[in-house]
């Protein structure tokens, strides 16, 4: 996994075809063995493209997104290892696809066309660590994502405002909203 600052993450994932949207999951069987569910594990979600994925995440952020680039979904199924799963008991990994409910406008895969990020006193953009972003892919389908007390909250168009205007105001003004497209 490699860290770096949100414009060059950004730049990063804009050059790539965007491919699904996964968030870590698992097969549940300790409650029901006959009856297993799918439980997911909503503390980062992925963005895939044809070459890595970019993973938002909130562990370790201490109430702030992070972002970086990843291979694969390898770290997320180690996460759920140290934490959740127990495989004596049949757990197992199981990704989740969001593809449907946040890029669904039938194309083969979507590009990166814009995005707006909150960086408030604690945000360290330089380091691809912000309060909360939106990712806008080919003008049409939106990805928000903020990190709230049980996990991240995912939302669509008009989350980012519902966010900084009411849920998370900033009536100090310490919080900077920053939107980005990429460069030609």
């Amino acid at each position: 996994m490699t860290a770096s600052s949100i414009e060059d993450l950004l730049s990063w994932l804009a050059a790539r075809k965007v491919e699904d949207l996964v968030v870590p999951g698992y097969i549940d069987r300790t409650l029901n063995e006959e009856r297993p569910f799918l439980n997911v594990w909503n503390t980062s979600v992925y963005v895939v493209t044809d070459e890595g994925a970019l993973r938002i995440e909130d562990r370790r952020a201490y109430g702030r997104l992070r972002l970086s680039t990843t291979d694969g979904l390898a770290d997320a199924e180690q996460d759920l290892d140290e934490v959740v799963l127990n495989r004596e008991y049949g757990e197992e990994f199981m990704p989740v696809s969001l593809e449907w409910q946040f890029l669904a406008d039938g194309r083969d895969f979507n590009t990166l066309t814009r995005a707006k990020y909150a960086a408030g006193p604690d945000s360290r953009p330089e380091r691809g660590v912000v309060d909360c972003i939106e990712l806008v892919f080919d003008d049409c389908c939106c990805l928000f994502v903020a990190p709230e007390w049980d996990g991240l909250s995912l939302g669509s168009h008009g989350a980012f405002a519902r966010w900084t205007d009411y849920l998370h105001e900033d009536p100090e003004g310490l919080r900077r909203v920053v939107e980005w497209m990429p460069s030609s």
